[in-house]
């Protein structure tokens, strides 16, 4: 007899030699996402402590000046490289009793270089200079040493080592406990609400409960503000007491993280919810560019700077989702959610973006980051931080250093940078742009140029881990190219209105554009305007770790050839200090990796596409096809997307998609952006009558010419909200037979 626990937190029995093959198949299961292994070798840990100097000259030096010394400690490859204790003024004999500590990796040639030098208003004066080799010192056990100086000059130290085996990551492609201890209590409250949905047909014990994920795509304002009439469908018809995971990307994260940071949710009423919604968007981002604001905003992120962190133009950009957004509460934090859930009574928020290097196109090298209220990381390598370390130091797995949790504004910012890379396109006049389509399309013209990953040069190792590299970054080199390109989108302007339109732009939007220009070009934010510089930036939580193929055993620096060492499996990133981080749109628009981990077991995913497309009518499988790629690739099971059921069957509000060979496989429930019954129904199956009710449904949603629900428009009067929120509500009404249906055999494959 064998007892299995699942990764959902149940145990079943099995015997005889049906044991054998399930144990073969779940462990092959597991482990087709997590193709690197996480190297978990133990930390080095270093402790200084430097006491006090006697007899400190500057030989003839001093008949002009007393020494003011102060030490100097320098440690290669690792955090906060360079270190120094606090200037004893006019003083050879000093004290100083500072206590210093580094992470170090054993394998690495640890030699700690001590300079001993003076204070000077202008340049300081070198005095000596000593190395200790730390390999060589006895483990855990304090070891006094004096370091002399040219013959003269005395310091007293003290230094011990220690092997820490306890990282501050989690490595494992298994669910956090937090999170399996919510799936438990969430079992039982979406078991009761399938229940109250289907009657009959629910589950009527906790293994037959399906788990059920919904995903938002990304869109801008356009894909939050349909995805909140989803959302009011959802809560309104019950189902979301069927859900288990909601999931955004780009507009939808801003959608549910503007929701679960809301004092009053889950209590509060999404009627409520969008009202507040629509006054915050009914108003220009130029109005939170006023001197006053921008100040406030620059001011944070000097104070960011000068803390150690790295900073671009994301943080700025954060500054205005923010304010926009969730306006008084802009200190709230991702890990505040956790209350929310804690007790299974809402879906818990899930939220992504990709992890990109500087000088390669998100196309080629891109790894997915998952944020949810407990932890943050990357599934594909099974490393896993607490969400509030998120921008923190790392080194080994090792905490560093330790820095408050960013607040959600800059997690906004950074979900959503797409429109931070071509912020200055929002002022434009040409809304029928769709800024990641056409980053995507110019980056696919590089990857043609491109035989190979990087080199491996975007972010060497340097004495001074905190000086901030402008690397040159030709993936977002193609969004300074975007700025003298135009698309050739529908527009039934004639050239006169064009120039009419222009003249007004330039009336109204000159001066705003012009003090911002000469704002981030000045000299002192001259960074703010650099290519690199346009990515949200962090410190790189897996530096130091080290990332192997299965089975493989760790190379020493010795055997590694740096030329192609870990290039094959595109996991060389980890000696870096730093990580870009980009909007997930630029790989493909919908969140699926979120739901796609084999540890999360998803049955069912209602999946809406709130994507850009040339018109109307185009054909809606462009993103959901691209996901299906990304799954291949990872060995994830996924249905067969089958475009032809658009030439049979042409353009629906849902379209969906299984598996006929494998039952095991979620189904997807793919919902389009896509104006139809709604010009006729007010609600399902209630015609439209008054004149009113109908030219109010009576809209285009990419054929517009005005364009208002553009990618780039970032400014919705009420009536355009209500239409496009509407819109998403009753197309996810109309097929609430459909979703009914769906839950109800996914129940049934649970109890088969």
């Amino acid at each position: 007899m064998l007892t299995i626990k699942l990764r959902t937190g149940m145990f079943f029995a099995i015997s005889g030699v049906n044991s054998y093959i399930l144990l073969f198949c779940l462990y092959f299961e597991a482990d087709c996402y997590a193709i690197p292994q996480v190297d978990n070798r133990p930390c080095l840990i270093l402790y200084a402590n430097v006491l006090r100097g006697r007899k400190i000259t500057k030989g003839w030096g001093d008949m002009v000046d007393t020494p003011d010394p102060y030490i100097e400690l320098k440690m290669r490859k690792t955090p906060d490289a360079k270190r120094r204790t606090a200037t004893k003024t006019n003083e050879p004999n000093p004290v100083w009793n500072e206590n210093f500590r580094y992470l170090l990796d054993p394998k690495e040639k640890n030699i700690l270089h001590i300079n001993l030098k003076d204070d000077n208003y202008t340049m300081d004066w070198a005095i000596g200079s000593e190395q200790i080799n730390i390999n060589s010192l006895e483990r855990n056990k304090w070891i006094k040493k004096t370091v002399i100086f040219n013959k003269v000059s005395e310091l007293d130290m003290e230094l011990k080592t220690e092997i820490d085996t306890q990282p501050n990551l989690r490595y494992s492609v298994d669910l956090c406990e937090e999170e399996m201890n919510y799936l438990k209590v969430r079992k039982l409250k979406t078991m009761t609400g399938m229940g109250c949905l289907l009657g009959g047909r629910g589950p009527k014990t906790i293994e037959e409960v399906p788990t059920v994920a919904v995903l938002g795509s990304g869109g801008g304002f356009r894909a939050m503000v349909a995805y909140s009439g989803v959302f009011k469908a959802l809560q309104e018809t019950g189902v979301l007491d069927c859900v288990i995971y909601t999931c955004g990307l780009s507009g939808s994260c801003w959608l549910l993280s503007t929701l679960y940071s809301h004092p009053k949710w889950p209590k509060l009423s999404l009627k409520e919810f969008q009202e507040e919604l629509k006054k915050n968007i009914d108003a220009s981002f130029i109005n939170l560019m006023g001197m006053q604001q921008v100040s406030r905003y620059i001011g944070a992120m000097m104070e960011k700077w000068n803390n150690g962190q790295p900073i671009s133009f994301t943080d700025f950009y954060g500054h205005l989702v923010g304010e926009t957004l969730i306006k008084d509460r802009k200190d709230c934090t991702l890990t505040d959610q956790q209350i929310k859930i804690v007790d299974g009574n809402i879906p818990m928020p899930l939220y992504t973006c990709v992890h990109v290097k500087a000088n390669v196109s998100a196309r080629v090298f891109q790894e997915w980051i998952e944020f949810s209220p407990f932890e943050i990381g990357m599934a594909k390598f099974g490393s896993f931080m607490k969400s509030e370390y998120f921008g923190s130091k790392f080194f080994m797995g090792k905490l560093a250093k330790k820095y408050d949790e960013p607040p959600l504004h800059f997690l906004q910012g950074i979900w959503g940078n797409a429109f931070s890379i071509m912020f200055d396109r929002l002022f434009d006049d040409n809304r029928n742009m769709d800024p990641v389509k056409m980053v995507r399309r110019e980056m696919k013209k590089k990857i043609k140029e491109e035989s190979m990953l990087s080199d491996g040069s975007e972010d060497e190792d340097d004495d001074d881990d905190d000086d901030f590299d402008d690397h040159d970054n030709s993936h977002y080199d193609h969004c300074e190219e975007l700025t003298d390109t135009t698309t050739a989108a529908k527009s039934r302007k004639t050239k006169e209105e064009e120039e009419q339109g222009a003249e007004k732009t330039v009336a109204d939007k000159g001066f705003w554009m012009n003090w911002f220009k000469d704002l981030v070009d000045s000299k002192r934010f001259q960074l703010l305007s650099t290519r690199t510089g346009r990515a949200g930036v962090i410190h790189n939580f897996l530096r130091g770790i080290a990332l192997l193929p299965k089975g493989e055993e760790p190379k020493t620096p010795e055997e590694t050839d740096s030329d192609d060492s870990d290039e094959r499996i595109g996991v060389y990133f980890t000696h870096v200090k730093k990580q870009f981080v980009v909007d997930a749109g630029l790989t493909f628009n919908s969140p699926y990796p979120l739901v796609l981990r084999q540890a999360r077991g998803i049955d069912l995913i209602l999946s809406f596409d709130f994507s850009g497309r040339p018109s109307d009518d185009s054909e809606p499988f462009e993103e959901i096809k691209l996901a299906e790629k990304w799954a291949k690739q990872h060995g994830l099971r996924f249905p067969p997307i089958d475009t032809s059921v658009f030439e049979k069957e042409g353009m629906k509000e849902l379209y969906i998609f299984r598996d006929p060979n494998d039952p095991n496989c979620p189904i997807i429930l793919h919902f389009v952006l896509v104006n139809l019954d709604f010009r006729k129904y007010k609600k399902p199956g209630v015609p439209r009558e008054t004149t009113e009710e109908k030219e109010f449904a009576d809209f285009a949603v990419f054929d517009d010419p005005e364009a208002p629900y553009s990618t780039l428009n970032f400014t919705y009067t009420h009536k355009a909200f209500d239409r496009l929120s509407q819109l998403m509500e009753f197309n996810t009404l109309n097929h609430l037979k459909e979703i009914k249906e769906a839950i109800a055999e996914a129940v049934q494959k649970k109890r088969k």
